[in-house]
């Protein structure tokens, strides 16, 4: 598997507290790992077909796609409640 970034992640990435960001990295790591492990809480967005979210923290997750067989493509890192009003 490899990962691709948004503009818009990497932007939201960038806004993070480091304690956050080490946090999202570990779970990009994850991700690469086994992006099915029950610790990355893996669902789909119901009114956004093909896009899901991971959790970085009890606040934060991240909105991905798998456009391709063997990529994943991270397309915003927010606070749970913006991040759903903003794949809305």
């Amino acid at each position: 598997m490899k990962i691709e970034r948004t503009e818009k992640f990497k932007k939201d990435y960038q806004k993070l507290p480091n304690t956050v960001r080490k946090t999202a990295a570990k779970q990009i790591t994850q991700l690469l790992m086994d992006h099915t492990h029950p610790s990355l809480h893996l669902e789909s967005i119901k009114w956004k077909k093909g896009i899901f979210s991971v959790r970085v923290d009890k606040r934060f997750r991240i909105a991905l796609s798998f456009p391709k067989g063997d990529t994943i493509l991270l397309m915003r890192v927010l606070d749970h409640d913006e991040l759903y009003r903003s794949t809305k």
